[in-house]
């Protein structure tokens, strides 16, 4: 097992006009002063490819601009041995206005290579 703390890996808040972007990303800034900004870029694929060049570790971590991070997140470890090299790992985010839990807008840690 090659278990590496999720720290190691870099941080992109993605944002275009959420209005509570600079809250959240000033949230997140507390938790993980790493963390980068992709602001304003129309598109999905498009904000991601920016996401991707801002990184500068072999993968990284989205984190949408209507999240705010749970504290703990930042103390997880991943065991690298048990994530393939095409594999993007999706954490579940709770929706706080009808309490569903999935897999949408939650954070997501990829493969550079991939984007």
């Amino acid at each position: 097992m090659k278990s590496v703390p999720i720290t190691e890996f870099d941080v992109v808040f993605m944002s275009y006009d959420e209005p509570n972007a600079d809250y959240n990303y000033a949230n997140l800034l507390e938790k993980a002063p790493w963390a980068k900004r992709v602001h304003g870029v129309l598109g999905f694929d498009a904000c991601h490819k920016a996401a991707a060049r801002e990184s500068e570790t072999d993968r990284f971590i989205t984190i949408d601009a209507d999240n705010i991070v749970r504290d703990d997140f930042f103390s997880l470890e991943l065991d690298m041995t048990k994530i393939r090299d095409t594999e993007v790992v999706s954490w579940a985010g709770k929706n706080y206005i009808n309490g569903l839990t999935y897999g949408n807008g939650g954070i997501k840690f990829w493969p550079k290579h991939v984007v």
